[in-house]
């Protein structure tokens, strides 16, 4: 595939590599915001009968005559070739991700794996001038922001400084702390001379001969929950650098082997390439935005960052990706809805008296290297305490296990009761508390009273809650909120229904529609866009398909929706917010530096869960992948950015989201015949 930027990272211990072979750099992935990790030369390559050629990690030197890229879920890998000697380089980096596994997969090492062999044949009918029997590989670190010193035979230290604070235009109260880094690279086979670790190979081994290195870091506590700096899982098992060090040198083949053996079970290869190519480049995304530390109970702490906004664990966002949860770790989900109910807030706050005694969930638990309460500049009251319902029952679904939601009896009816009471109009729909995630989108679909979007979700958390309280014992609020639900449907079916699609919003009027970024009311007659079609009608559904629950929606409507706002929302690289086009001005006054204003934004993920609802009614959209990762290619191969989630206006890079694409093979594999 096309040179372009990609990561390694490792699963909660703030350790990797992202690459950019655009501008010939490489950085490392640990504290620091997206946009300023430390950046250092990478030199790697191979001498050919005493020719010198490298990888384009680094800024200086002779390129090798072509380079092919491929990503996998646990490698990220570069190959080029010498036309004159017909010898191909493969350049391998890995990291320790085992499905389920939490001590194998938060190892703070880098795999790192050079070898040579020859092609077959010519190179595009090149003779073949340069003829040996062996070349020497080798890996070289040098310049920008780290310093490497020599430390043992076998290894180099690399030392450099981390931040945990935002750039300047950010929040000014956030502590501006520097983490003073000492990381480790160590030569597992072959040797180091200086500054140079390589190794001489045959090309004729009966066995391949390689140079392989491990990158190892370690860590003090560095996330602050509540009052508390937290440590890393890891060190848990290991006490220091050395420690870490010492595993590495007889374990690293199980790096490598660990890689080979998930990278050809998780991604079915019968899927176009775009979508294993998503597959594998949301996972490199996710991992480098993971952080897993133990809390001072012992309890294991997992949370994500969001992006380039580096909120942790933002409940809309991990709701987009639970898909993956639900098919690859459902208990790293468990985590979370264990301890999201610590960031609830009182509904009286919202609500006044008619929320006295409710509770709704934040929209997340903080930011950068802190998790001590919201920190997103609005609560997104409603459509966070649906996502939390609908998560809890799916996990419980999935997994069979009910411990988690047992201890949650209590925040389950207050959440309820919170839903209920942003109902003003006793139709079930809520008309407060309804301002959403969707902060780049028309004032409709971002803010408007009587969303179908949060109808939907609401609908959905009332089915999810009955079966909760049904398991609970309580039959009686059990039937109490499957007659809410029943009479929510209603609505929706009745006022929601188009002819060919559901509306955006039940209730068209201005009155009372409050942008929450200036505080200001609509001024206008009626919300524009507001019988627009739009792509989130399904957006709660997907998630409950994959835990067999219908909440009741018709089913031909729905198909019709999802068919005819795919088609009418659709742009160059996916389907955005709705085919209505807003008017850029009427989206002014948001926070400088947080939301891209555009006239028709689309979400990448978004477009990913409908798909999956979709393809489990039978509408087969995941051809539509091929737009998706068309955006990964035209975006990274310009600039680092990882998963990009927005186009049309919007600036969300670093996104670990798109891991929404892993449930798209189990919805295609149960489409109806």
């Amino acid at each position: 595939m096309q040179l372009m930027c990609d990561a390694i990272a490792v699963l909660g211990s703030r350790h990797g590599l992202m690459f950019d072979p655009v501008s010939g750099q490489c950085h490392v992935i640990r504290f620091d915001n997206f946009t300023r990790m430390p950046a250092f030369q990478l030199r790697a390559g191979t001498v050919i009968d005493g020719r010198e050629y490298v990888f384009p990690l680094c800024k200086e030197g002779t390129r090798l005559g072509f380079f092919d890229q491929r990503i996998t879920p646990c490698t990220s890998r570069f190959i080029g070739i010498d036309p004159g000697s017909g010898i191909k380089v493969t350049l391998s980096f890995v990291t320790p991700f085992r499905p389920r596994d939490g001590f194998f997969s938060t190892l703070p090492v880098i795999g790192i794996r050079m070898q040579a062999e020859r092609i077959a044949g010519n190179y595009r009918w090149t003779p073949v001038t340069t003829k040996v029997n062996s070349v020497d590989l080798f890996v070289e670190m040098s310049g920008g922001d780290i310093t490497w010193s020599e430390s043992e035979v076998d290894a180099l230290t690399g030392s450099f400084v981390s931040n945990t604070t935002w750039p300047e235009h950010r929040d000014a109260d956030l502590p501006d702390t520097e983490w003073h880094q000492t990381d480790r690279l160590l030569c597992v086979t072959g040797q180091r001379t200086g500054s140079r670790f390589q190794r001489r190979v045959a090309l004729d081994a009966a066995t391949p001969e390689t140079l392989d290195l491990a990158w190892c870091t370690y860590n003090e506590p560095v996330l602050k929950v509540w009052e508390d700096r937290c440590p890393f899982a890891y060190t848990e098992r290991f006490k220091s650098l050395n420690e870490v060090t010492d595993w590495v040198r007889t374990h690293l083949g199980d790096l490598f082997e660990n890689a080979r053996q998930v990278d050809t079970q998780l991604v079915p290869t019968h899927l176009p390439s775009s979508v294993q190519h998503l597959m594998a480049y949301t996972l490199h995304s996710w991992l480098a935005n993971t952080w897993w530390v133990k809390r001072p109970d012992g309890r294991d702490w997992f949370s994500v960052w969001e992006g380039i906004c580096h909120f942790h664990s933002t409940v809309d966002v991990e709701f987009t990706q639970s898909p993956f949860y639900l098919c690859v770790w459902p208990e790293l989900l468990g985590i979370e809805l264990d301890y999201w109910p610590e960031f609830s807030k009182d509904g009286a706050g919202l609500l006044g008296e008619r929320g006295t005694g409710t509770q709704f969930l934040s929209h997340d638990c903080g930011q950068m290297a802190r998790a001590d309460g919201q920190a997103y500049p609005h609560d997104m009251e409603v459509e966070e305490t649906t996502n939390y319902l609908i998560l809890l029952y799916a996990h419980w679904k999935r997994t069979g296990d009910f411990s988690i939601a047992a201890t949650k009896a209590d925040v389950v009816r207050k959440y309820l009761a919170f839903l209920v009471a942003c109902d003003t109009t006793g139709n079930g729909v809520p008309d407060r508390g309804i301002a959403n995630t969707i902060d780049d989108a028309s004032p409709a679909i971002q803010y408007g009273r009587e969303q179908v979007y949060l109808g939907v979700k609401t609908l959905a958390a009332f089915r999810c809650g009955a079966a909760l309280l049904e398991q609970y014992g309580d039959a009686e609020q059990a039937a109490a909120f499957t007659a809410r639900a029943g009479k929510l449907l209603a609505v929706i079916e009745e006022k929601g229904w188009m002819g060919d699609h559901y509306a955006t919003l039940l209730d068209k009027r201005t009155e009372g529609v409050v942008n929450p970024w200036t505080g200001a009311t609509l001024n206008s007659e009626e919300v524009p866009g507001w019988d627009a079609c739009h792509i989130f009608t399904a957006n709660a559904v997907a998630v409950l398909d994959m835990v067999g629950m219908d909440i009741g929606l018709n089913r031909d409507r729905l198909i019709t929706d999802m068919k005819v706002s795919a088609e009418r929302c659709l742009q160059e690289y996916g389907c955005a917010h709705t085919d209505y086009t807003t008017d850029a001005g009427m989206l002014g006054g948001v926070q400088d530096g947080m939301v891209g204003v555009g006239g028709d934004p689309g979400w990448i993920s978004m477009n990913m869960l409908r798909d999956i609802a979709a393809a489990c009614r039978g509408l087969d959209l995941h051809r539509l992948s091929d737009r998706y990762w068309a955006w990964q290619v035209t975006t990274n191969t310009q600039q680092p950015g990882l998963f990009f989630e927005t186009f049309g206006g919007n600036n969300l890079c670093f996104y670990p989201r798109g891991v929404a694409i892993w449930g798209l093979p189990e919805a295609l594999a149960s489409m109806p015949s």
